[in-house]
């Protein structure tokens, strides 16, 4: 379609005066501009065209039917067709006219007698003004239809966290269009907030923020598990302007998870057999509750990642997460590690020093091998749990404290209540919820995953090129009792990359008293038989008594060759 002189797509309009010579005049006019123009001379003969036609641009003359007539049709035009600019016409302007004029929806207002180029230009900037309103319509439109299809919740805050735009899916997050232009804080949609609070971290910093699998509780107290994305928003100049979050509802995909049982990992714990999944399981049901929590379990076998997780998976997850290892201190010592201590309290109490509990104010704190501490202490603790406040050593002030208590022990408390070593009331206190932690020996399927790992990781602590292992030491693991559990294997797998030059483990590299204590009854993979003393006489023989080299000339390692070697019958 071609454009007029003035640069702009040519319109359809209407002028409407009772003045033969004005209609003549602008319709001239328009027509050498290239616009199409229609002519009524009357409010009945306009109305009759403007239900037939899609004007532009209407020209209304205000004293029509010699009367008030003109501004009586811009209502009604305005009415019919929304989109039209209408400019009103009048020989004889007042402020009072011209401004009732515009209340009823006139674009502008022309006054008798006017030129050509009043006319050219007046009508260029009305057209003009009418596309950019239908194009931003248009984009709204669109936006709005792409709003709803998006089955991820959209949520936008301006620079004050303001509510600012929300789709249709976000209803199912507990917000509503009432709340837009109120302050995130003020909104109260049922549910924990982490979608506020991501987008508030992400209005102060300016970073991206993004939360993985995280529970939501939206319209009718459902659960969800969704995650959450928040990026900062900006304007044409670089400016941040607010934040916009897209949360994505993935409980079908978690539900398909735990049903498949797929997840080999969760946050820093590795495994994937059936009773890792019960356990990641509890842990999620666990997360946002402020019970206390008993972690049972060997040592080794990850009872601290346990304790972590349960923290990150809950709402205090941006609180601090505390720990302290009970058995590592003495009592004195443990006792200002925990409560603190006011200046002078003790000899070398220089100055006052706040505790743990107090670190862990609305986070979580991890007291590792609870088992360990005394009956004094047991006394303690039993108090903080119960009344939920402290004093400091050397101090009578009590003080106030938030805190979830997860506990841990290797121990069977149960038994030192028995014995009377351990405090009934406080073994109640501490065991409102039990997490056992598998033993490295009840779930060995998770032996390659967590190899795999640790692989990765002292490859890359130790610049070694160490990738995986051979099948005598797979067999090897698979036959071990694990007495330390996961540690033992951390441990196993850091001596083999120190000592390994090549990409593959191989039994060489393990240390000696590893194989002393593989499970009885058990065997890696069956051994060759020993060869006779001939064999391994003349082997040492070509190779001068090295007995690497005769290993090599052999065909088998050089441990097996000792073995071979004290198999051997006295000569």
């Amino acid at each position: 379609m071609q454009v007029n002189n003035g640069g702009i797509m040519p319109g359809r309009i209407l002028i409407v005066d009772d003045e033969i010579p004005v209609t003549r005049l602008i319709s001239t006019v328009l027509g050498n501009d290239g616009h199409q123009t229609d002519v009524a001379h009357s409010c009945h003969d306009a109305l009759t065209l403007i239900g037939q036609y899609p004007y532009d641009v209407i020209f209304i003359d205000i004293k029509l039917d010699r009367d008030q007539g003109g501004l009586a049709l811009l209502k009604t035009a305005t009415t019919i067709t929304p989109t039209s600019r209408v400019i009103m016409m009048t020989g004889y302007p007042d402020v009072a006219t011209a401004t009732e004029a515009v209340r009823y929806g006139a674009f502008d207002y022309l006054c008798k007698p006017f030129d050509s180029l009043q006319i050219s230009s007046i009508t260029r900037h009305a057209i003009e003004n009418r596309r950019l309103q239908l194009e931003r319509e248009q984009f709204r439109a669109n936006l709005e239809a792409i709003n709803r299809s998006i089955s991820d919740a959209i949520i936008m805050v301006d620079q004050r966290l303001q509510l600012q735009h929300l789709n249709d899916a976000a209803l199912q997050c507990g917000y509503n269009p009432a709340q837009l232009g109120q302050p995130l804080d003020q909104l109260s949609t049922g549910c924990l907030g982490s979608c506020r609070m991501a987008l508030a971290e992400t209005v102060r910093t300016g970073q991206r923020h993004e939360l993985k699998r995280i529970e939501c509780r939206g319209t009718g107290n459902r659960t969800r598990i969704v995650s959450v994305i928040a990026t900062p928003t900006t304007s044409e100049d670089g400016a941040r302007t607010g934040a916009v979050a897209v949360i994505r509802d993935e409980t079908r995909l978690d539900d398909l998870e735990r049903q498949l049982q797929q997840r080999s990992r969760f946050h820093t714990i590795i495994g994937h057999a059936p009773v890792m999944q019960q356990l990641y399981t509890r842990i999620e049901a666990l997360a946002d509750v402020t019970s206390t929590v008993l972690i049972c379990g060997e040592s080794g076998t990850g009872k601290e990642l346990v304790a972590q997780a349960l923290h990150e998976c809950g709402a205090r997850k941006q609180k601090p997460f505390v720990k302290l290892n009970c058995s590592a201190l003495p009592e004195g010592l443990l006792e200002s590690e925990l409560f603190g201590h006011v200046r002078g309290a003790f000899t070398g109490a220089i100055k006052d020093k706040m505790g743990r509990f107090q670190k862990a104010h609305g986070g979580t704190i991890f007291l590792d091998e609870i088992g360990d501490i005394s009956p004094a202490l047991q006394i303690r603790l039993l108090r903080v749990l119960q009344e939920r406040e402290i004093e400091r050593v050397g101090d009578t002030t009590p003080i106030k404290i938030d805190v979830r208590v997860i506990a841990a022990t290797h121990r069977n408390l149960q038994d030192k209540v028995r014995r009377g070593e351990f405090r009934q009331d406080l073994y109640y206190r501490l065991n409102v919820v039990r997490l056992d932690t598998p033993p490295l020996r009840e779930r060995l399927e998770d032996l390659p995953l967590l190899v795999e790992h640790f692989l990765h990781h002292f490859s890359h602590k130790f610049n070694r090129s160490c990738s995986s292992i051979s099948d005598d030491v797979l067999a090897a693991l698979h036959s071990h009792s694990w007495p330390g559990n996961v540690r033992e294997l951390e441990h196993l797998i850091e001596h083999a990359c120190i000592l390994t030059q090549g990409s593959i483990i191989t039994s060489e590299a393990l240390p000696a008293e590893f194989f002393s204590i593989l499970q009885p009854g058990r065997s890696t993979t069956p051994a060759p038989q020993p060869r006779s003393a001939l064999d391994l006489q003349e082997a040492l023989r070509r190779t001068r008594g090295n007995r690497t080299e005769a290993a090599k000339l052999l065909g088998i390692s050089r441990r097996t060759f000792y073995r071979w070697l004290e198999q051997q019958p006295d000569q």
